[in-house]
């Protein structure tokens, strides 16, 4: 699963960031990679590729997870695919 993630403000530190969400995803979902992308006006985002089971609930559990961070305005699931 690819994720975008807007971050709240341009103040956000991207790279600790991606550190604080890879130290407690849940169980079974591993963050794989992750890219920063312009965004506007010298902003970014990142672009992080997620894997987990093809399973029902862990996309699910992802969402909640990514909702829990304050640093996150925002996230949309670029593209989703089986590997």
């Amino acid at each position: 699963m690819l994720v975008k993630i807007m971050p709240a403000d341009e103040n956000v530190d991207l790279d600790e960031l991606t550190n604080k969400i890879s130290r407690n995803l849940p169980n079974g979902i591993e963050l794989r990679e992750t890219r920063k992308e312009p965004l506007a006006f010298g902003a970014e985002c990142l672009l992080v590729a997620f894997t987990m089971p093809d399973e029902e609930g862990y996309a699910y559990a992802l969402e909640d997870y990514l909702k829990s961070f304050p640093e996150i305005q925002e996230f949309v699931t670029e593209f989703v695919t089986r590997v």
